[in-house]
């Protein structure tokens, strides 16, 4: 019985040295071959990121736009022309009668925060008060006019699309 058990550990021994002498996990054709294959993965990934495949980045329009009027004073009419590139497609809410629901993809933030009934007195597109019904999109002639309540030194007037949070234009009040 001893006999057995000690010809069964030397046979245990005998394949532990046998592994550990063993030094190739992998062939290194193969091994080559699986790097090869994973930086071709990643090379494909980081393109699709780029190229908006994957992801679903909303890409901001590009835009022309022109912010006249801007001054410290009280009741500033201030007016944002599309002078040109993109249409921003869904702008507004064409039905929309206060100027807080009138912003769709397009808004336009006093220091950070959308511009509504309490901080203007009037919102126009083209001449259209802001009760009417506009046009949904945003196209080069198209202009936007409000008069501000009142405007600060230090004040910032920003244009964002919404759907990408990208900033279009940006002016301080100086």
């Amino acid at each position: 019985m001893k006999k057995e058990a000690k010809e069964e550990q030397a046979k245990e021994r005998a394949r532990q040295k046998q592994l550990r002498a063993d030094e190739d996990a992998v062939s290194p054709v193969i091994g080559v071959i699986m790097m090869i294959a994973i930086v071709v993965i990643i090379a494909a990934v980081v393109a699709a990121f780029a190229y908006g495949i994957i992801g679903g980045v909303n890409k901001a329009p590009s835009t022309a736009l022109v912010v006249e009027g801007v001054q410290p004073d009280e009741n500033v009419t201030v007016r944002i022309y599309h002078h040109g590139g993109d249409t921003i497609v869904d702008a507004f809410e064409p039905t929309a009668t206060s100027p807080s629901q009138k912003w769709k993809n397009v808004e336009v933030r006093l220091n950070g925060a959308t511009v509504g009934s309490s901080e203007i007195n009037w919102l126009k597109m083209n001449n259209s008060n802001c009760s009417e019904a506009w046009k949904p999109n945003f196209e080069p002639g198209d202009q936007i006019s409000m008069e501000f309540q009142k405007l600060n030194v230090s004040d910032s007037i920003a244009v964002v699309h919404t759907p990408s949070d990208s900033i279009l234009q940006r002016v301080t009040v100086t």
